[in-house]
C-alpha cells in the first residue's frame, strides 16, 4: 500500500475501518471503540500518514449498512451455499446470523 502512496503523490487514498462485521460478535461497545483505535494506531505504525490518508469509519456512513439490508434481501441461498465464509459461518453453527 506504501508503494502506491509513493508511486501516486497526487491521489486521494481513503482507508477504512473493517469493523462493522464485529457489531455480530462483540457487543460490548468499550472494546468495540478500542479496536478500532488499535487499528488506527496500526495504520500509522505501518507508515500511513493520517494527514495525507482519508481514514474513515462505515459506522458513520449510513450507506454502508443500507447497502447490506438491501444485498441480504436479493441474495439467494443458492450464492450463499458457494461463499467460503458462508460454509464457514455454517460450520461454526452461526448459519442464522444474516450478516456472514
Amino acid at each position: 500500500m506504501m508503494h502506491l502512496a509513493d508511486k501516486f503523490k497526487d491521489a486521494e487514498i481513503f482507508l477504512f475501518l473493517a469493523n462493522m462485521h464485529g457489531f455480530t460478535e462483540l457487543h460490548d461497545g468499550d472494546k468495540l471503540r478500542q479496536n478500532s483505535i488499535n487499528v488506527l494506531k496500526l495504520y500509522v505504525a505501518c507508515g500511513v500518514d493520517p494527514e495525507r490518508f482519508i481514514i474513515y469509519n462505515p459506522v458513520d456512513v449510513p450507506g454502508h449498512a443500507q447497502l447490506n439490508r438491501v444485498l441480504t434481501c436479493i441474495t439467494h441461498m443458492g450464492f450463499m451455499e458457494r461463499m467460503h465464509s458462508y460454509k464457514e459461518a455454517l460450520d461454526k453453527g452461526k448459519a442464522k446470523e444474516m450478516s456472514v
